[in-house]
């Protein structure tokens, strides 16, 4: 059976069973850890020319559901593109563009090498907890 309405019907019994994700991304300000990485750690300008870059925040978001799921850099790739609830959760219902292995990889690094990877992490948890949840 067909219908018109199968995507919103299918979201709304998906968060009606509590989706995890949903759950995350209302109990963690990711665009206020966004800013905090941003004023961190700029990001190059568009007027450099180039591609433009991806948003931070959908960045973050990618390396918890890394972290979470403990997934390679190519699986995310692939289940970003291919989990409806990855997608849902990560903004990209509607968008064709999602961030390859290497765009995350490189990301992570320079993360890593400014020392703020594990404190990104350690800021989820304590948002987390702050709620009464435990990242597993």
């Amino acid at each position: 059976m067909h219908s018109l309405f199968a995507a919103e019907e299918r979201e709304a019994k998906l968060s009606r069973l509590g989706d995890p994700l949903e759950s995350l991304s209302q109990h963690v300000d990711f665009a206020a850890l966004a800013g905090a990485l941003d004023r961190a750690l700029p990001r190059p300008h568009r007027y450099f020319g180039g591609r433009p870059a991806y948003p931070t925040e959908l960045i973050v978001r990618l390396l918890v559901i890394q972290q979470l799921f403990n997934l390679s850099d190519e699986q995310l790739e692939y289940q970003a593109l291919d989990r409806s609830s990855f997608q849902r959760f990560l903004g990209l219902k509607t968008s064709g563009k999602v961030p390859d292995r290497n765009t995350v990889w490189t990301f992570r690094e320079k993360l890593v090498q400014a020392g703020l990877g594990a404190s990104l992490f350690e800021e989820v948890n304590r948002q987390l907890q702050t709620h009464g949840y435990l990242a597993r």
